[in-house]
Protein backbone atom coordinates (compact mmCIF):
# COMPACT_ATOMS: atom_id res chain seq x y z
CA UNK A 1 0.00 0.00 0.00
CA UNK A 2 1.39 3.59 -1.07
CA UNK A 3 1.57 5.25 2.44
CA UNK A 4 1.14 8.68 0.89
CA UNK A 5 -1.78 7.98 -1.23
CA UNK A 6 -3.81 5.02 0.64
CA UNK A 7 -7.23 5.84 -1.22
CA UNK A 8 -7.89 3.72 -4.36
CA UNK A 9 -10.52 4.84 -7.36
CA UNK A 10 -11.52 2.46 -9.82
CA UNK A 11 -12.97 3.42 -13.25
CA UNK A 12 -14.21 1.78 -16.12
CA UNK A 13 -13.31 1.98 -19.75
CA UNK A 14 -13.74 1.07 -22.89
CA UNK A 15 -10.85 -0.75 -25.27
CA UNK A 16 -10.67 2.38 -27.21
CA UNK A 17 -10.83 4.54 -24.32
CA UNK A 18 -8.26 2.56 -22.72
CA UNK A 19 -6.18 2.49 -25.74
CA UNK A 20 -6.26 6.24 -25.54
CA UNK A 21 -5.71 6.82 -22.19
CA UNK A 22 -2.51 5.02 -22.45
CA UNK A 23 -1.38 6.68 -25.68
CA UNK A 24 -1.47 9.74 -23.54
CA UNK A 25 0.41 8.68 -20.80
CA UNK A 26 3.01 7.31 -22.80
CA UNK A 27 3.15 10.66 -24.64
CA UNK A 28 3.33 12.65 -21.23
CA UNK A 29 5.94 10.48 -20.04
CA UNK A 30 4.53 9.98 -16.31
CA UNK A 31 3.29 7.27 -14.73
CA UNK A 32 -0.07 6.24 -15.21
CA UNK A 33 -1.15 7.14 -11.91
CA UNK A 34 0.45 10.23 -11.96
CA UNK A 35 -0.39 11.52 -15.34
CA UNK A 36 -4.22 10.65 -14.70
CA UNK A 37 -4.02 12.30 -10.77
CA UNK A 38 -2.53 15.78 -12.90
CA UNK A 39 -5.03 15.92 -15.45
CA UNK A 40 -7.73 14.88 -12.72
CA UNK A 41 -6.45 17.64 -10.07
CA UNK A 42 -4.71 20.37 -12.53
CA UNK A 43 -8.12 21.37 -14.60
CA UNK A 44 -11.31 22.99 -13.41
CA UNK A 45 -13.88 21.77 -14.79
CA UNK A 46 -17.41 23.97 -14.96
CA UNK A 47 -20.90 22.82 -15.04
CA UNK A 48 -23.08 25.68 -16.24
CA UNK A 49 -26.86 25.05 -14.88
CA UNK A 50 -29.72 26.27 -17.43
CA UNK A 51 -27.86 25.49 -20.59
CA UNK A 52 -30.68 23.14 -21.83
CA UNK A 53 -33.20 26.30 -21.78
CA UNK A 54 -31.19 28.43 -23.53
CA UNK A 55 -30.02 26.04 -26.20
CA UNK A 56 -34.06 25.74 -26.55
CA UNK A 57 -34.13 29.59 -26.77
CA UNK A 58 -31.61 29.57 -28.68
CA UNK A 59 -33.52 27.32 -31.99
CA UNK A 60 -36.28 29.20 -31.73
CA UNK A 61 -34.65 32.32 -32.41
CA UNK A 62 -32.65 30.38 -34.95
CA UNK A 63 -36.37 28.76 -36.12
CA UNK A 64 -37.09 32.27 -36.63
CA UNK A 65 -34.24 33.40 -38.36
CA UNK A 66 -34.85 30.67 -40.88
CA UNK A 67 -38.56 31.94 -41.47
CA UNK A 68 -37.35 35.17 -41.78
CA UNK A 69 -34.60 34.83 -44.64
CA UNK A 70 -37.33 32.55 -46.28
CA UNK A 71 -40.13 35.33 -46.85
CA UNK A 72 -36.80 38.04 -47.60
CA UNK A 73 -35.61 35.61 -50.58
CA UNK A 74 -39.40 35.13 -51.81
CA UNK A 75 -40.21 38.93 -51.12
CA UNK A 76 -42.90 38.75 -48.50
CA UNK A 77 -41.47 40.50 -46.14
CA UNK A 78 -40.73 43.86 -44.72
CA UNK A 79 -37.54 42.90 -42.18
CA UNK A 80 -36.91 45.58 -40.20
CA UNK A 81 -39.88 44.97 -37.74
CA UNK A 82 -38.76 41.10 -37.64
CA UNK A 83 -35.42 41.82 -37.20
CA UNK A 84 -35.69 44.20 -34.39
CA UNK A 85 -37.67 41.43 -32.77
CA UNK A 86 -34.73 39.03 -33.01
CA UNK A 87 -32.32 41.20 -32.08
CA UNK A 88 -34.16 42.02 -28.73
CA UNK A 89 -34.40 38.58 -28.23
CA UNK A 90 -30.75 37.87 -29.07
CA UNK A 91 -29.81 40.52 -25.99
CA UNK A 92 -31.91 38.26 -23.76
CA UNK A 93 -30.12 34.98 -24.18
CA UNK A 94 -26.56 36.93 -24.14
CA UNK A 95 -28.11 38.70 -20.42
CA UNK A 96 -29.14 34.95 -19.50
CA UNK A 97 -26.00 33.55 -20.92
CA UNK A 98 -23.45 36.27 -18.75
CA UNK A 99 -25.58 35.53 -15.72
CA UNK A 100 -25.14 31.68 -15.96
CA UNK A 101 -21.54 32.31 -16.29
CA UNK A 102 -21.43 34.69 -13.12
CA UNK A 103 -23.48 31.97 -11.22
CA UNK A 104 -20.92 29.56 -12.39
CA UNK A 105 -17.65 31.48 -11.38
Amino acid sequence: MNRARPKQIVIRASEEEFKKIKIKVQKSKLKQNEHILKCLLDKDIYVIEGLNELTAELKRIGNNLNQLTKSVHEGKANCSKELSEINEEMKEVWQSLRLLIQKQL
